[in-house]
């Protein structure tokens, strides 16, 4: 299931980010192989890799993650380089009611 927001940068140009959030279909973000960089932001690392379509992925919370595909991983960071998605991930995950309210507003309505 994919959750779709988008950021506006300081140059007012708008850059798609999205949260992919592991719906139980045993779908898994398409990565190249061999792509996996560990990136550092405020001291902290977090794994990314390069997606198909050229963007990239951010997951999990250490450098000790599963890899992207692995059944273990269910949420990650989706953007245009390594950098915004492992900051982006890094911000949800100090605060965890963003990333509740931002996954529950992009539900579907029943």
């Amino acid at each position: 299931m994919i959750r779709p927001w988008t950021v506006v940068s300081v140059s007012e140009q708008s850059v798609l980010i999205e949260l992919l959030v592991d719906d139980g279909e045993e779908e898994r973000p398409p990565v190249e192989p061999a792509s996996r960089i560990d990136v550092s932001v405020d001291g902290q690392m977090y794994p990314t890799a390069k997606l198909d379509d050229g963007r990239y992925i951010a997951w999990w919370f250490t450098t000790t993650a599963p890899e992207p595909t692995d059944a273990a991983a269910t949420e990650w960071v989706a953007a245009p380089t390594r950098y915004l998605a492992a900051a982006t991930l890094g911000e949800l995950w100090e605060d965890p009611a963003l990333f509740d309210s931002l996954t529950a507003a992009a539900q579907p309505s029943l």
